[in-house]
């Protein structure tokens, strides 16, 4: 476990000067993918997209593969430390704040899962926007 916090710890040091946090630039836009079923991994996704947000960035999350059920309404939340928070804490949060949140097509039909079944707020993307965002010169990514 020290080990994944180490890791975690040191990818956001690393990812930190990419965000315009060592310097006075600013992404316009931050694209956070999010894959991991790790619980700790989503929080820090977050946490980064939160404080992303509160520095002015538009902040869009997009969730594929397991990362995908904490998304869902009714899904198992795992409060962490250090502020007792889960990962769809942290999502409803950013939500409220004007972020856009999705979910891959393909994981509804092959989670056994509706759009009924997304928490309020969350939208299924649609490739040919999320692809745009990706290839423009203004967007910052993250992938957990």
């Amino acid at each position: 476990m020290k080990k994944i916090v180490s890791k975690v710890l040191l990818a956001g040091l690393l990812i930190a000067p990419s965000l315009g946090m060592a310097s006075d630039e600013k992404a316009d836009n931050l694209m956070v993918v999010v894959t991991s079923g790790d619980t700790l991994t989503q929080l820090m996704a977050g946490v980064l997209s939160l404080q992303a947000k509160k520095q002015g960035a538009s902040v869009e999350m997009l969730f594929c593969g397991k990362a995908a059920d904490i998304i869902t309404k009714g899904s198992k939340e795992i409060k962490l430390k250090p502020k007792g928070m889960s990962p769809q804490m942290l999502v409803k949060n950013l939500i409220k704040k004007g972020a856009s949140v999705g979910v891959c097509p393909p994981y509804l039909p092959n989670a056994n899962k509706t759009k009924a079944d997304l928490i309020d707020g969350v939208k299924v993307v649609k490739p040919p926007k999320v692809a745009s965002r990706l290839l423009d010169e203004d967007t910052k990514i993250l992938s957990y």
